[in-house]
């Protein structure tokens, strides 16, 4: 079974994952088998069976399934005509409850999907992936793939958890409404400060936010704060453990983020943004009550269903630095979700060439980009390949982050680069940084000590080199 949604950066699809964290790692090992089942008799290398295939969504309605089958089954089962997918739709409420449930119990899918590097390793931790090494190594997907995307899916000395998309986190802006006002996009602090200002004047909120829809959005915040004023050569220090998240850099960033939220930058105010849903959100950004708008590439989509009902239009640029020495046109790096197999699976020869198509049929993965919003496989390609149904805008981004990759002119975000104990400690705090019942520094010598408890796990995850020093 996998459990699929078709974007994994849906926002009660993700906080599920990270709230399961704990008691998937605390879940007894038994490995008693999975409901596919196993491959019939076939010639030698060929394979054959069930895999029953579980997907989350918000709508399960027969055109939405439909839709799914034709994209994520249909080609894989054209080239294995020996395979039988088995398409159970999901409501998106409790289906990673339901998945948890099934792997204690010994009855777990033959896929585990994850949000992010980090939310895979209690999943390893408990002993549910298998080792996807040989699969990898007899593919050559290491030499195709981004080597940090790679890495980043390796736990306890295995590869376990494929990385099945990739993302960065970067400033859009409501194009139309900088072009009426003469405003520039800002490129340092005193910069933002001052649009900021102007902002206000006019009686526009400097930045669309809110998380109400999704209590873990304030992460996504904190991870660029941190890329902008401490920047990613500290960030890299410390995740080495040659820097501790104690160190001023840290404190500031933390201390800048709240600042910023406190005076209304942010949705209009701490209490706004709290009370403001996604589409509310989206909503003030397209009609320009609100300028600018933080997040990641996951919003592409989102972007463009909003904004086509309005009368502006958007434009991107890369996080300003916002602090002395930490440099320009940095892209943080993520992994927007990974793919494993059940080490329990009946039917391993078909778990690995369902894996296998995934990550080489790159025409279905075009066609899933364009059809239903999906992001790209972390491998490098040509933009003169990229079908012509694809926005510009989305060809120019991820360009730029396939660039940054191979240049190291990167960064790095929360989800993908820090350890379980720091993720989970990330998300049920950060917000009490925003109502003033946490300080900045005391934030910091926690996460310091979530970090020691990681490292002395060995579970953070791999660390990627950069060169935005």
């Amino acid at each position: 079974m996998i459990i699929k949604n078709l974007n994994l950066k849906n926002p009660t699809h993700r906080s599920r994952w990270i709230a399961a964290i704990a008691a998937v790692a605390a879940a007894p090992l038994l490995l008693a088998g999975c409901t596919a089942d196993a491959a019939p008799d076939l010639p030698a290398g060929e394979v054959g069976g069930k895999l029953t295939y579980w997907f989350a969504m918000e709508s399960t309605d027969d055109e939405s399934v439909a839709q799914m089958r034709e994209t994520y089954v249909d080609p894989f089962e054209a080239l294995y005509p020996n395979v039988t997918v088995d398409l159970i739709p999901q409501a998106d409420e409790g289906a990673t409850a339901k998945v948890q449930t099934a792997l204690a119990a010994g009855q777990g899918p033959d896929f585990i999907e994850t949000a992010g590097s980090a939310t895979a390793i209690p999943f390893a931790e408990a002993g549910y992936l298998a080792d996807l090494g040989p699969l990898a190594e007899k593919e050559g997907w290491k030499d195709t793939m981004f080597p940090w995307a790679m890495d980043m899916g390796v736990i306890d000395g295995k590869l376990v958890a494929m990385p099945v998309t990739y993302e960065t986190l970067v400033l859009y802006y409501n194009k139309t409404l900088f072009d009426e006002h003469g405003w520039e996009v800002p490129t340092d602090r005193a910069s933002l400060e001052s649009l900021a200002e102007e902002m206000e004047d006019a009686g526009v909120t400097p930045f669309t936010a809110g998380n109400a829809d999704y209590f873990g959005a304030t992460e996504w915040q904190l991870s660029a704060y941190l890329n902008q004023v401490a920047g990613p050569g500290a960030i890299h220090d410390a995740l080495a453990g040659e820097l501790p998240f104690t160190d001023d850099v840290f404190v500031d960033s933390v201390q800048m983020m709240v600042d910023d939220f406190q005076n209304g930058w942010y949705g209009g105010g701490v209490k706004q943004y709290f009370s403001t849903t996604d589409p509310q959100k989206y909503a003030k950004f397209a009609n320009g009550d609100a300028g600018m708008f933080i997040s990641g590439s996951w919003e592409l989509f989102a972007l463009n269903e909003y904004f086509g009902e309005s009368d502006s239009d958007w434009s991107w640029a890369p996080l300003p630095p916002m602090a002395s020495g930490v440099p320009s046109d940095v892209y943080p790096l993520s992994v927007g979700g990974t793919m494993s197999i059940n080490a329990a699976s009946k039917n391993i020869p078909a778990a690995e060439a369902y894996v296998k198509w995934m990550f080489s049929d790159i025409d279905a993965r075009w066609n899933a980009i364009e059809t239903i919003g999906d992001l790209p496989l972390p491998v490098a390609f040509d933009p003169a390949d990229v079908p012509e149904g694809i926005d510009p805008r989305f060809t120019e981004q991820y360009t730029a982050i396939s660039d940054a990759s191979l240049a190291e002119n990167v960064g790095y975000v929360t989800w993908t680069s820090f350890g379980g104990a720091q993720e989970a400690y990330i998300l049920e705090n950060v917000d009490r940084l925003l109502t003033g019942d946490l300080s900045a520094k005391d934030f910091c010598k926690a996460l310091n000590e979530a970090y020691q408890k990681d490292a002395a796990a060995g579970v953070i995850p791999p660390l990627f080199d950069t060169s935005a020093r």
